[in-house]
């Protein structure tokens, strides 16, 4: 695999940045689709400039219940640690800029029922670009195999085909603004 294909990938797609009105569908079809709303602990993401805002689906998970937890990064590692507050003043930002839980108890990845996983691009076989450090696939290979994997992402960063490597995982579902829910082709035929 070519890394250069990677860097390419990600420097056409810099510039694509989702409106408030695009967070809000994807928090809509979120909230819609049946897996999320029978999850007893979602791991989620607080977003960074070039993702969507899913906050306000959090919040509605939060309020019915559900546990939600977000990914800590330590040294080459994510942790996972359950909130019980998503106001503000409960979080802080890290050395790379990312919000995180200020307070959080920690908790088993195999516990997770659905994870929310943010990146650069994604195509429809559950292919995924992240930012190049690997955490995410890290993470993702130890989750347990029941956890449903789901790319959030703006329509425009969907592309024909994601440049995989064999430690790259790929997730099992794809939302966006323009769409619901939908599985992944890979996910469905079990490759």
């Amino acid at each position: 695999m070519n890394p250069e294909l990677k860097s390419n990938l990600r420097r056409q797609l810099k510039g694509i940045t989702p409106n408030s009105a695009a967070s809000a569908r994807i928090c809509d079809h979120l909230q819609r689709w049946p897996q999320w709303n029978k999850a007893g602990v979602i791991l989620g993401f607080m977003a960074l400039g070039s993702e969507p805002d899913i906050l306000p689906a959090l919040r509605q998970a939060f309020e019915r219940g559900a546990k939600i937890a977000f990914p800590i990064v330590d040294g080459n590692a994510i942790r996972v640690g359950v909130v019980t507050s998503l106001s503000d003043e409960h979080f802080t930002v890290d050395l790379m800029g990312v919000k995180i839980p200020s307070a959080w108890t920690p908790i088993d990845a195999d516990t997770i029922d659905v994870v929310l996983v943010p990146g650069i691009a994604f195509d429809n076989e559950g292919g995924r670009l992240g930012r190049g450090g690997g955490y995410y696939d890290r993470f993702l290979a130890r989750i347990g195999a029941g956890a449903q994997t789901v790319g959030v992402t703006d329509a425009r960063r969907i592309v024909q085909s994601v440049p995989m490597e064999p430690h790259d995982c790929r997730i099992k579902w794809l939302v966006s603004d323009a769409g619901e829910v939908t599985e992944s082709s890979r996910n469905k035929t079990g490759h």
